[in-house]
Order: structure tokens, then sequence, then C-alpha cells
């Protein structure tokens, strides 16, 4: 266990800087990759009344992903389930930007959804078995966030605004994914693969604590069903029914909120513990969403009250998000930790899937309440595993696991 106790206990050495370096390429390409399904809706062969079917395969897609590409980065191994999903999101995403005929988009998007379906929880459980325990929650929060810049770059694409013609806007994009994913591509081949998942393979295996297993997994899918619901409802649902002329100004107000609570959770996750920061983060946000629920009762046409809320809700929501990605690769063992990121990912997405038409008809207090309730879920989550989880922070990845 020599070179394990290198990992955990080292400095980080040319092969862990080359992972961070394509991990946040991986992670700038997986947000221009996600923001397609939004962008193409925007393209004149796509019919409005279908556009159901386009954020329909989002969800699908990203079941399909997590859980055969979640089981084979166990079985198989990390580094060849990386140049699986690569291949997935890059073919997808050439075939939606070529595309002139909406099934033909469709099955473009599927397959791009399939491969950043099997991406996250590949990457996450690389990424922890792979940095020293000095940096992993920061190398954890830091790439994933990545994304958000990605998706981000792929709005500023499609706000043509008169200036770009359709074509040339996706142009544009093809030549941006092409040239970041033949870099990512070399980037791949040139990791090694997790000394981890060598070493385990090779072990008889140990029994496991079914019990714990499944607290585990409800655990974590108790707080992606809270962060994936909830992803930006306040800015994209509630906020444009109560203020409709200022839905842009509440895009960036929400999105500054998720930005600076990025940059916070780096700086605090490591000082106060990943169990103190979980509890914060997820009742942090379920108190700041009845906050939300009072002031549209009392102060519903307030603007300036809403608009500090909804910051603040940005803030909560990404530390949610930084919470459960510092936990989702540790609190599993080496040869179920895809495979356990997958499974907890796959009740939300089902929800996920389902909300896109039960919550269609929903007025704003009706969507306030499901918010609280999902929010509420997670905090609940957060309290249990306060009182009977596991601190991660500084700990080896076989210590947490024997807790």
């Amino acid at each position: 266990m020599s070179e394990i106790n290198k990992i955990d206990y080292g400095p980080l050495n040319k092969y862990q800087w080359l992972i961070i370096i394509s991990s946040s390429i991986g992670m700038l390409i997986y947000g221009l990759v996600l923001a397609l399904p939004s962008i193409s809706t925007t393209w004149s062969f796509v019919p409005q009344n279908y556009y159901v079917y386009i954020f329909l395969s989002i969800p699908i897609g990203t079941i399909i992903g997590n859980i055969v590409i979640g089981k084979l980065a166990d079985t198989k191994g990390r580094k060849s389930m990386f140049i699986l999903t690569l291949l997935l999101y890059g073919i997808g995403s050439l075939i939606v930007l070529l595309s002139n005929n909406f099934l033909i988009l469709i099955l473009g998007l599927l397959i791009s959804q399939i491969g950043l379906g099997g991406e996250m929880p590949t990457l996450l459980t690389y990424l922890s078995e792979m940095m020293p325990i000095k940096y992993r929650e920061i190398v954890l929060i830091f790439t994933t966030n990545i994304a958000n810049v990605g998706v981000l770059i792929g709005g500023l694409i499609s706000l043509r605004s008169g200036l770009l013609s359709l074509e040339q806007e996706r142009f544009y994009y093809l030549i941006s994914l092409i040239v970041s994913i033949l870099l990512m591509l070399i980037f791949r081949l040139m990791i090694p693969e997790s000394l981890r998942w060598e070493i385990k393979r090779k072990e008889t295996q140990k029994k496991i604590n079914i019990e714990k297993l499944w607290f585990k997994i409800y655990f974590l899918t108790s707080l992606i069903i809270a962060t994936a619901l909830t992803y930006a409802l306040l800015a994209l649902t509630i906020g444009p029914y109560l203020f409709p002329k200022l839905t842009s100004i509440l895009l960036v107000i929400y999105n500054l909120g998720e930005s600076i609570g990025g940059f916070i959770s780096l700086g605090i996750v490591k000082k106060i513990g990943t169990k103190f920061f979980t509890i914060f983060s997820y009742m942090g946000g379920f108190l700041v969403m009845i906050f939300i629920f009072i002031d549209y009762i009392l102060a519903k046409n307030i603007v300036q009250l809403f608009l500090a809320l909804l910051f603040i809700n940005g803030l909560f929501g990404e530390f949610a998000w930084a919470a459960r990605v510092s936990l989702e690769p540790v609190i599993f063992p080496t040869n179920l930790r895809s495979t356990g990121i997958a499974i907890s990912r796959l009740l939300p997405y089902i929800l996920y899937a389902a909300s896109i038409f039960y919550a269609a008809s929903f007025n704003v207090m009706q969507y306030l309440i499901y918010n609280i309730a999902l929010w509420g879920i997670g905090g609940l989550a957060s309290v249990l595993w306060y009182i009977y989880g596991i601190e991660t922070v500084n700990k080896r990845l076989e210590d947490i696991n024997e807790e």
C-alpha cells in the first residue's frame, strides 16, 4: 500500500496536475454539451410543441449513462470509461450541431446526454481516488464548478442578437467542441489508471455492510433530489412568473450568487468539515425557501427583497452542490464507488423526468411549496447524516469506508 500512501499524503505530482487540468477541460466541455438542449430550442426547424422531448433527453440520457457506465467504471476501469464518455458526447454533439431534422437532433441529444450521465460518476470517482487528502475536496468542488463556465460560454455563443446567423452560431459552437474534445482526448490518453482501482480488483473483496450501504444511498439520493430538481427553479420559473420583465436580471443575480458561493465553499469546507457544511448548506437552503414563501405572501411585489433572497438562494444552491460532490465519491468502497454514485442518481432523475410533466401546470404558490418540500428532503437527510454519518475531511478513503 506504499503507493497509495504516496497519493494520500504526498504533494501534487505531474500526473495529478495533468488530471486536474484535463478534468477542468472536461468539465468545460460538459457545460458546453449540457447547454445544447436549451440552445437547440431556438433553432427554426424545432417545433415549439416538441420542446418537452428535448428536455426529456437530459434525465433519460443521464439515467442510462449513470447506470450503465457507472457500473462499467467499477468493473472495467476508470480510464477506459473516460474515453467512452468522451466519444459518446463528442459524437452526440456532432450529430446535434449538424442536424436539420428533429428526429436526428433528438438522437444526437440522447447520445450526448448518455455520455454526460456516465461522465460525472466516473470523474468524481477518479478524482477522489487520485488526489491527496489535503486537496481532495477542493479539487472536487473546483473542477466540477468549471461546468458552469461551459454553460455560460454556450449561452454567450447562442446570444446572437442579430450578429450571427443560425449557421454561424452552430459553426462556432462546433469548432469550440471539436478543438476542446481533441485536446481532451490527448489528455485522457496520457493520464494513468486509478491505482486504487487496480489494487482493489486484485484483492479479495471484503464483506459489505448492506445497512450502511443503503443509508449512504438514501442520503445521497436525498441530496441529489434537493439539488437537481431545484436547480435554478427560483430564477427560471418562479421569478419570471412574478417579474416577467426581469428574467435576464434574475438569471444574472442567481448565477452571481452561485459563483460567489463556489469560491466561499472552496475556503470553508476543509475548515468546518463536510458533516457541518452539509447540514449548513441544506438546512440553510430550506430556511431561505421558507423566507421566500413568506415574502411571496406578505411582500410579493417588492422586487428588491425578492432579488436579495434570490441571491442568497443561489449561494446556498452552490453550497449544497459543493457539499454533495465532496461526499458522493468518498463514502462508497472502491469496488462500488462509481456504481454507488450512479444508483444514488437514479431516483432523482426519474423524478426530474416526471416533473417536466406534473409541474408544468403549477402556479407560483404550488411551485414554492414544491421547492420547499424538495429542500426539506435534502435538509432531513443532512440532519441524519450529521447524527449518524461520517466525517470525511482529512481521512483516507479506506478509513472512511471502515467506519
